[in-house]
Formats: C-alpha cells, sequence, structure tokens
C-alpha cells in the first residue's frame, strides 16, 4: 500500500495504491494538518511508501510529515522541483523556488503527450507551457476565480452576491455581472495566453486543464482542451515510480 499526497495552497488531496485497488479523495486544510491527515480513510500501517507534493511551505512540510508518520508508519519522502529531471528542463534560475505542483503538472504532461500548456484552475491560475524537447518555456499566475471574487466584494462597499452559476453573457443582476464578469475575464485570460503559446509550440499541442475550479471554466473554453482533475497525484505516482 503506497500514499500519495498533493497538499496545495487551500486544499489538501490523496490517492491509496494497494495493488491495482485505488482509493482517492481530499478537502480544504487550512493548515490543520492533523486534522486533515487524520481524515484520510482507508491506511493500514505501515504503509510500503508515502510520496509528497506540497507548496504549504519548509515549516508547514515538517508538520505534515510529522502527522503522516504518526498516521502510516513511515517517514514520508517530499518531492520538489528540480532543474531537470524526467525530460523536463526548468527555465527558472532557482528551480526550487518553482511551486512544485506545476513542476509535477509538467512533468506528467511531458511524458504522456510531449509538448503541452497546463492551466490549473486553483486558488491562483497558473498557466504552464512545456515544448516538445522538454524545455519548461515559463509561465503566468494570476488570482483564480474565489481569489477575484473575495477581493471584489472585500473592497466594494454595498455589494452581495449570492452563489451561483455564471455564463459569458451579460449579468441582469449584481450577482449575475461579478460571476459572469469574473468567468469572462478569466476565460478571455486563458483563451489568449493558450491561443499564443500554440503558435510557438504546435497548434495541436495538448491542453490540460485541472485544478478545483475546473469544472466552472472549462465548458466555457472554445479551444480543445482535457479535464485531468487528479494531474498533480498522476505526476507524483509517476515519479515515486522511478524514484524508490
Amino acid at each position: 500500500m503506497k500514499l500519495f499526497v498533493d497538499v496545495g495552497n487551500t486544499a489538501l488531496k490523496w490517492r491509496i495504491r494497494n495493488g491495482h485497488e485505488v482509493r482517492q479523495g481530499g478537502c480544504r486544510h487550512e493548515r490543520r494538518w492533523d486534522a486533515v491527515v487524520d481524515a484520510v480513510e482507508g491506511l493500514s500501517t505501515p504503509c510500503e511508501a508515502v510520496w509528497v507534493a506540497s507548496v504549504a511551505g519548509a515549516e508547514s512540510d515538517r508538520d505534515i510529515a510529522s502527522a503522516l508518520q504518526r498516521k502510516t508508519g513511515v517517514m514520508p519522502q517530499f518531492y520538489y522541483s528540480r532543474g531537470e529531471d524526467f525530460g523536463v528542463t526548468s527555465c527558472y534560475p532557482e528551480p526550487r523556488r518553482l511551486g512544485v505542483d506545476r513542476w509535477v503538472a509538467m512533468v506528467e504532461c511531458y511524458q504522456r503527450y510531449g509538448a503541452g500548456i497546463i492551466v490549473d484552475c486553483g486558488s491562483a491560475l497558473t498557466i504552464d507551457a512545456v515544448d516538445a524537447s522538454g524545455r519548461f518555456l515559463g509561465g503566468y499566475i494570476v488570482p483564480g476565480l474565489g481569489m477575484l471574487r473575495g477581493a471584489l466584494l472585500r473592497d466594494t462597499a454595498d455589494v452581495h452576491v449570492e452563489a451561483g452559476a455564471a455564463q459569458l453573457g451579460l449579468g441582469k443582476s449584481t450577482g449575475e455581472c461579478v460571476h459572469n464578469g469574473l468567468l469572462r475575464m478569466s476565460v478571455a485570460f486563458v483563451t489568449e495566453v493558450v491561443l499564443e503559446l500554440r503558435q510557438v509550440l504546435d497548434d495541436t499541442c495538448k491542453v490540460l486543464i485541472t485544478g478545483g475550479d475546473a469544472s466552472a471554466l472549462i465548458d466555457a473554453f472554445k479551444f480543445d482542451c482535457a479535464h485531468v482533475p487528479d494531474l498533480v497525484l498522476d505526476g507524483l505516482e509517476r515519479i515515486a515510480a522511478e524514484k524508490e
């Protein structure tokens, strides 16, 4: 039995593999590491191995490691971004400063398809590109839908918005104007970048969409793309298989 853990900015996702049997889940963590790790179900101790990709920071990683060791009986192995691995070469002057979730997603994309564009619709919306030779060309980081909405409501007086579905058309209430406007802004940004990158890479290169807000955005995209909700866990499992 092996455990794979993806620790993002606001949520923790996990996958347990026991032979051909796979179980996975996730939840918001709010940096309550003991509580979140205790909520992982289906583990038996000791595990064969525990692998973690985390962007929570060094102090939190130590707390996560302790919680996972208590839970599983083994010391987890953390994988961080590198200058070169699995055929992908980073363009960052300090490769370790690249969020490991972005790096692992690029590794998985490249290993599956070669050149590709990864759009991660999380608390931050990131776009990264890797070419056919495995070079990470660079990326963008902008606020995600939730962060944009929170900033707008926090800094705007007397705007009260209830949860609701968004579409690309004009809004007919304040709530619709907010939801539709943020959706259109995000979709326009991603679309412009994808069209530009496909001129540099290949107009048929894969575009992979992942992250918690992917389902809210993907139907509005007019370009070909694939929804891969567990891209980071897929990449982490691939990396672990080679490193063990």
